[in-house]
């Protein structure tokens, strides 16, 4: 073998390691990016899904005049109430309404938390995702009724 095939294999095998590290390299900096990336979107799913839930505490109360004991309650409420049926759009801002996935959080499936405060004057509620630390309301400060935690 002489000198020149000799390099041109040396060459060949190189250009093979680069290539490879170079994907490796990709990868490696890509893969956890677009993991980043899913876990984003379902916080904001479970954020806009929490807002929709918010919506219809809303709702309930503005026809009420009082807050849901229970999530239970609340749905019974909303697929009784023509209004709501006829349009949950309008209620909802644009969101949309499945009665069987309404009240499940996108990460995991579980059940938002709700609990209630009627003691209080005003009452207050807490609305949260069982999975985060995203939370609509609180049990104790009337200034942050129905705010969320994320801004």
């Amino acid at each position: 073998m002489n000198i020149d095939q000799r390099n041109r294999i040396v060459s060949i095998v190189l250009i093979v390691v680069i290539l490879f590290l170079g994907y490796w390299l990709y990868v490696t900096i890509t893969g956890p990016w677009q993991e980043v990336q899913r876990e984003r979107a379902v916080t904001e799913q479970v954020r806009d899904n929490l807002m929709a839930v918010n919506e219809a505490i809303r709702f309930y109360n503005e026809h009420n005049n009082r807050f849901p004991v229970a999530l239970d309650s609340l749905m019974v409420f909303l697929t009784a109430n023509e209004r709501f049926m006829a349009n949950p759009d309008s209620v909802l801002r644009n969101r949309r309404f499945d009665a069987n996935n309404f009240f499940l959080s996108p990460r995991t499936g579980n059940r938002f938390e709700y609990a209630l405060n009627d003691s209080a004057r005003p009452p207050l509620y807490l609305l949260s995702d069982p999975d985060s630390d995203d939370h609509i309301g609180t049990l104790t400060r009337v200034t942050d009724r129905g705010a969320p935690s994320w801004r």
